[in-house]
């Protein structure tokens, strides 16, 4: 695939070393909108441990030279003591631990993105090891799309709540729309 030759020139960490992104390669497995169950909710099994290299990969990547998010001895006078994550980190670490099962619909091939929602309790810091509590909030149909959308809580080692997300997508509606789209053929208007 083009698209993951052109990806790699910017592969940088070990994590994302490691991360498959052809996210096409298990999309006939995904949850798709017809078929969620408003009555399910789940824990990744798979978590996420931050690391420096990861919190200072994200700032680069996002263009935020914020010190808080970069510079070590400035982010040590601050209040927190520390580089704390960027406000949008909690992306990455959503598609690294819902690979499979509850919540893996984020990564549809198809989808559009209409907005998200969050509120922020604590920064992400370095050690923090975190996982990924999903259930599904609300599905609609508006102007022929599918809508859904997920509250997904970051939860750290401790049990605190670091964010709370509501992340909503416009997807295939069925399983015969995915294959369409891994076949490449056009499913959902823009």
């Amino acid at each position: 695939m083009d698209y993951l030759k052109e990806l790699a020139k910017y592969v940088k960490t070990q994590k994302q070393k490691i991360f498959d992104f052809d996210f096409l390669k298990n999309a006939d497995k995904y949850e798709v909108w017809d078929e969620i169950d408003f009555n399910r909710e789940s824990t990744s099994k798979i978590t996420y441990e931050v690391t420096l290299e990861d919190l200072k990969s994200y700032a680069e990547g996002a263009l935020d030279t914020n010190p808080l998010f970069v510079d070590e001895d400035y982010a040590k006078k601050s209040v927190y003591g520390e580089i704390i994550s960027h406000p949008n980190f909690s992306i990455v670490i959503l598609f690294w631990c819902l690979r499979e099962g509850i919540g893996d619909w984020i990564r549809t091939p198809g989808s559009i993105n209409p907005g998200h929602r969050w509120e922020f309790y604590e920064p992400f810091r370095v050690g923090d090891i975190i996982r990924v509590k999903t259930k599904p909030y609300d599905r609609w149909i508006k102007r022929g799309r599918h809508y859904l959308t997920y509250q997904m809580d970051f939860i750290d080692q401790n049990d605190r709540l670091k964010q709370r997300y509501w992340c909503t997508l416009i997807l295939p509606k069925t399983r015969a729309d995915v294959a369409k789209i891994m076949k490449g053929e056009h499913v959902i208007e823009a």
